[in-house]
């Protein structure tokens, strides 16, 4: 039997240690990212499909490609500048015969007590999805000492990992509260 199908957007940068982690327990994956391609010349592992999922034509057809390549999507990971592409992702996740999961990463903006509508707009991604549990993972931020931090690439991916083998439906990277501790602007 063939290993399951794991595909991650943006799987080139802050996520690339989920990428090699998802590989390491024996996942297919597949990355779609401007630059896929060359990530996967340096990882034998990993089919890579470079794509812009600012371009939704081509998003499409890239997710379509990658999915009639490598199989059925059973896990998908997605980390999206805006909430557009990840409807496109959550109805190609999963099949008839085998549900998927589709882990839906997001910034510390969507923590933030001024608006706690974020999440609920981030979850109609999954409205459509016929065969995908939808999952959140908010980033949050590092507390030390008197001060707080970003979240290294390192952290993300452990974090996203951890977020996959508990399978609930909201996890938290780090800290958001108190929310007047988060770290400046980047």
């Amino acid at each position: 039997m063939a290993a399951p199908h794991a595909l991650v957007v943006g799987g080139t940068g802050m996520l690339a240690g989920c990428v090699r982690g998802l590989v390491a327990r024996g996942w297919r994956v597949s990355v779609l990212a401007r630059r896929a391609s060359a990530f996967a010349l340096r990882e034998p592992d990993v089919v890579g499909w470079d794509c812009n999922y600012n371009d939704t034509d081509a998003f499409v057809a890239t997710l379509n490609r990658a999915r009639d390549g490598e199989g059925p999507i059973a896990l998908a990971v997605g980390w999206f500048h805006t909430l557009g592409p990840a409807p496109m992702l959550t109805t190609r996740t999963g099949a008839p015969a085998a549900s998927g999961r589709f882990f839906h990463v997001l910034g510390s903006a969507m923590a933030d007590p001024a608006h706690p509508e974020r999440l609920d707009q981030a979850a109609r991604a999954a409205k459509d999805a016929a065969f995908c549990a939808y999952r959140q993972v908010v980033l949050g931020f590092v507390t030390e000492g008197t001060g707080a931090r970003w979240l290294t690439n390192d952290e993300i991916s452990a974090g996203v990992l951890k977020a996959i083998d508990e399978d609930a439906p909201l996890s938290t990277i780090g800290v958001t509260e108190p929310w007047s501790a988060r770290p400046a602007s980047l």
